[in-house]
C-alpha cells in the first residue's frame, strides 16, 4: 500500500514527505556525498596499515643512482695510498742513509788525515763520535757527547781543545744575532736580541779567560 507522500496541514500549508518515504532502491538514490560514487565504485581503497612517510621516502630515494663508489673500491683506493706514501718514506729513508753514509766516509777520511797533521785529540774524537752517530742514525749520541766533553774536559779539567772549540761555536751565534738585530724592525724583538747579544759577549769573555789560563796550565 502506498504512503501518502505530502499530507496537507492548512489550505495554504502542505508537508511533503516524499523523501522519507521513498520506494526508490538505496542504490538509485541520489549521492549525498561528492566522493560517496568513488568508494562505491572502488576507484579508492582503504590501507590495512599507514605507509611512514620516511618509509615513502625512502623508496623513492632507492631510484637515484649512488655516485660514491663500492665499499671494496675504497679499500682498494686506500691501500693504494698506504703503499704510495710508504714507498715514498722509504725513499726519504734511503737518502738520508746515503747521505750519513757518505759523510761518515769523509769523516773516517778526515781523522785519518788529521791523526798524522798531528791534529789535537779531541777534535778527532769528536769527530769520530760523529761519524759513528751518522752510521747509527744517532743523532743524540753525539749532542750527548759533545756536552759532556766540553763540560767536564774543557770547564772541570781546563782542557783548551774543548774550550776552544765552545768558544768558536759562541762567536758564530754571535755573529748571527748581531745579523738579525740589524734586520729586526719590531722594538721588542731588537731588544731581546740585545740583551741575547750581550749575555754571548759575556760567555765569550770567559771562556777566553778559561782559555789562557789553561795555556798557562799545560805551560
Amino acid at each position: 500500500m502506498g504512503v501518502e507522500a505530502k499530507v496537507a496541514i492548512a489550505e495554504d500549508l502542505i508537508l511533503d514527505f516524499s523523501g522519507l518515504f521513498s520506494a526508490e532502491p538505496e542504490e538509485k538514490r541520489p549521492s549525498k556525498s561528492p566522493v560517496e560514487p568513488f568508494l562505491r565504485a572502488g576507484e579508492y581503497k582503504t590501507l590495512a596499515t599507514q605507509e611512514k612517510p620516511v618509509e615513502g621516502l625512502k623508496t623513492g630515494l632507492e631510484s637515484i643512482p649512488r655516485t660514491e663508489p663500492p665499499e671494496q673500491a675504497k679499500i682498494l683506493l686506500l691501500d693504494k695510498q698506504r703503499e704510495r706514501e710508504d714507498h715514498q718514506r722509504s725513499l726519504e729513508a734511503y737518502r738520508a742513509y746515503q747521505e750519513n753514509t757518505k759523510r761518515s766516509e769523509q769523516l773516517q777520511s778526515e781523522i785519518l788525515k788529521g791523526i798524522k797533521a798531528g791534529e789535537d785529540v779531541y777534535s778527532l774524537f769528536l769527530k769520530a763520535a760523529k761519524a759513528i752517530s751518522l752510521m747509527t742514525s744517532n743523532s743524540v749520541f753525539y749532542s750527548q757527547i759533545e756536552d759532556d766533553t766540553r763540560s767536564i774536559y774543557g770547564r772541570g779539567l781546563n782542557y783548551k781543545p774543548p774550550l776552544q772549540n765552545e768558544l768558536q761555536d759562541t762567536q758564530k751565534r754571535l755573529q748571527r744575532l748581531l745579523e738579525a738585530e740589524q734586520r729586526e724592525a719590531d722594538t721588542d724583538s731588537r731588544e731581546r736580541i740585545k740583551r741575547a747579544v750581550k749575555a754571548h759577549r759575556e760567555h765569550i769573555a770567559e771562556l777566553e779567560a778559561m782559555i789562557a789560563r789553561a795555556e798557562k796550565t799545560q805551560l
